[in-house]
């Protein structure tokens, strides 16, 4: 027989006897509110770390070992391997860069409030009176996926980055193979590795035109280009679809560029 589910002021109630949540009384407002109890949560959290830790190590391991079998099998082949390894280390710093706001996220002093939002009430209720393991309970979560797959992407950087300082000869690391001369392309860079966003928090106002401006300087360039820069600017933000971000062959050459510097957008 399926039991009744609870009401919100009933789950509240158990919540705060069973000291879940903390409740609290504004005497402004003369309102009740309930703020998470942290030292439950961080029991939660630990072991929500340590599944997810166990999820991506495996992931991960297995991943290494294929790279590892390719590495192994064209080991006569220098330029396939160095092609393989610039592929997943690209692939893995993009996708970091995508989720960097989760990563701060989790380093951040407030995580613990903020993991809570990842999880209705009733959730962390049955979290602390689960059937069933804490892999199968967790599992079911949107943010166990993010995570797990962010400390696999971890784990899988950090054994290329190693690995490049392998199959990358020294005098090489010295050269710079690449010649940047389109104007979109090096905007295009640039917002993949960070700088237009640094720009733009600095920039309190006009971002689009004194941005432009900005980089018409830095980057030499006469002083008419400065609109060019400016529709480069706004279509990467409003018309991404349309605009330099969506240009196959920026993405084959960031990847070349990635690779070879060393760069993690992480």
């Amino acid at each position: 027989m399926n039991k009744e589910p609870l009401s919100k002021k009933e789950l509240e109630q158990l919540c705060v006897q069973e000291g879940i949540i903390l409740e609290r009384h504004d005497p402004i407002n003369n309102s009740t509110f309930y703020l998470p109890n942290l030292q439950k949560i961080g029991i939660m959290i630990r072991e929500f770390d340590f599944i997810v830790e166990g999820a991506s190590r495996g992931k991960a391991i297995n991943e290494i070992s294929k790279i590892e079998r390719f590495l192994h099998k064209h080991d006569k082949d220098p330029n396939l391997q160095n092609e393989i390894l610039a592929t997943n280390y690209s692939q893995a710093s993009i996708f970091l860069e995508s989720k960097k706001d989760l990563i701060s996220d989790k380093k951040s002093e407030n995580w613990s409030y903020i993991f809570t939002k990842y999880f209705s009430l009733e959730d962390i209720y049955l979290y602390f009176h689960k059937e069933e393991g804490a892999s199968s309970f967790f599992r079911k979560f949107r943010i166990f996926k993010e995570m797990m797959d962010i400390q696999y992407h971890i784990k899988l950087m950090d054994y290329l980055q190693s690995q490049i300082e392998l199959f990358i000869p020294l005098d090489e690391e010295r050269e710079i193979p690449f010649r940047v001369d389109s104007l979109e392309f090096t905007i295009y860079l640039f917002q993949k590795m960070g700088l237009l966003d640094t720009m733009k928090e600095k920039m309190k106002e006009h971002y689009y035109v004194n941005g432009a401006k900005l980089l018409t300087t830095m980057l030499g360039k006469p002083t008419s280009a400065w609109k060019s820069i400016n529709n480069i600017l706004w279509d990467m933000d409003h018309n991404p679809a349309e605009s330099v971000l969506a240009e196959e062959p920026y993405k084959d050459k960031l990847r070349e560029i990635l690779f070879h510097y060393k760069i993690d957008l992480r």
